[in-house]
C-alpha cells in the first residue's frame, strides 16, 4: 500500500469515528458545532471526509462528545500524524532568484550526494560565468548580484572531495542557445573541466537515445530527501519520501542512456562545432 493511500485510509477512519461518536452521544450536528465552537457546515465536511481537521478541533470533539480516554488519545494522535504526513507533501513555492540559491544553498550543505537533470539548459553550479549572467538577465538587478555570490558560494562546495556531484543534461541542453556561438562554446569548454574533477560526475543523453520515457522539467534530488525545480513563477521543494522516490528513479533511468567519457568528449566537441558553424 502507498502511502498516499494510507493517508487517504487514515483520514476515513478519523471522520468515521468522529461521526460515531457524535451519533452515539445522541447530539445533532447543529448542536455540536455549536458546542465546540465551528460552523455545522465545517463539522459536516469534518465528518464526510471532507476537510481534515486540525488538532484543536478533534480534542474539542473528543471532549464534548464524551469519548473514552483510550480513544481521545487515539484520534487526537492521528491527527497529529495526518498533520504531519500533509505538511510533509506539501509542495513549497518560493520567488525570486536569490532566495532561492538560498534556499538550495541549504539543502546542499547538509547533502553528500546532490544529483542535477536539465533539459534546457545548463546547471547552475555548472554554468560560466558569462552564461550566468545571460540567465540572470530577467532577474531584477537588485537580485542579480545576491543571487551570483551565494552561488558562488555554492560552487566552492564542489571542493569538498566527501561531496558527490552528479550532473545528467539532455543533449537539447547545451544546443539550446542562450546567447552566440562564443558563449556556448566558452560554456562547453567549462563543462569539460569541470568533468574532470574527482568529485563530480557528468553525463548527456543524446538525442538518438531511445530513451522511451519523459522527463516534463529539469529537476535536482540532494540524498535521499529534497527535491527542488524551477517552475516559470518560482521554484518548488518538495521533501515527501514517496514523491522524492520518484525522482531518484527517474533519474537512474536516464543515467542509463547517458554517454560519459570518451564518447561524451567527442559528442561535446561535435556540439561546439555545430554552434561555431551556426555563428
Amino acid at each position: 500500500m502507498t502511502a498516499p493511500e494510507r493517508s487517504r485510509l487514515a483520514r476515513e477512519r478519523l471522520s468515521r469515528e468522529l461521526r460515531r461518536l457524535r451519533t452515539e452521544a445522541k447530539m445533532t450536528g447543529t448542536a455540536t458545532a455549536r458546542a465546540t465552537g465551528m460552523s455545522q457546515s465545517k463539522l459536516s465536511k469534518i465528518e464526510n471526509g471532507m476537510l481534515l481537521p486540525s488538532v484543536t478541533d478533534v480534542e474539542r470533539l473528543v471532549a464534548e462528545l464524551s469519548a473514552t480516554r483510550e480513544t481521545r488519545v487515539e484520534l487526537v494522535e492521528l491527527a497529529r500524524q495526518l498533520h504531519a504526513e500533509a505538511e510533509t507533501r506539501r509542495v513549497v513555492l518560493h520567488r525570486g532568484a536569490h532566495r532561492h540559491q538560498q534556499t538550495v544553498a541549504r539543502i546542499e550543505a547538509r547533502a553528500t550526494t546532490s544529483r542535477f537533470f536539465q533539459n534546457a539548459g545548463v546547471p547552475a553550479l555548472l554554468q560560466s560565468e558569462n552564461y550566468l549572467r545571460v540567465v540572470l538577465n530577467a532577474t531584477p538587478a537588485h537580485e542579480q548580484d545576491t543571487a551570483i555570490a551565494t552561488l558562488r558560494s555554492r560552487r566552492a562546495r564542489m571542493d569538498d572531495l566527501g561531496k558527490r556531484f552528479v550532473f545528467l543534461l539532455a543533449e537539447g541542453a547545451l544546443r539550446w542557445r542562450l546567447g552566440s556561438a562564443d558563449l556556448m562554446c566558452e560554456q562547453i569548454d567549462h563543462l569539460v573541466q569541470t568533468m574532470r574533477r574527482p568529485n563530480v560526475q557528468l553525463g548527456v543523453v543524446p538525442w538518438t537515445a531511445d530513451a522511451n520515457l519523459v522527463a516534463l522539467h529539469g529537476f535536482q534530488v540532494y540524498d535521499e530527501r529534497v527535491v527542488t525545480l524551477s517552475v516559470l513563477t518560482g521554484n518548488a521543494t518538495i521533501t515527501d519520501p514517496h514523491d522524492v522516490r520518484e525522482y531518484l528513479t527517474l533519474f537512474g533511468r536516464l543515467e542509463r542512456l547517458a554517454m560519459r567519457g570518451e564518447q561524451l568528449e567527442d559528442l561535446l566537441e561535435g556540439i561546439s562545432r555545430d554552434h561555431r558553424k551556426l555563428g
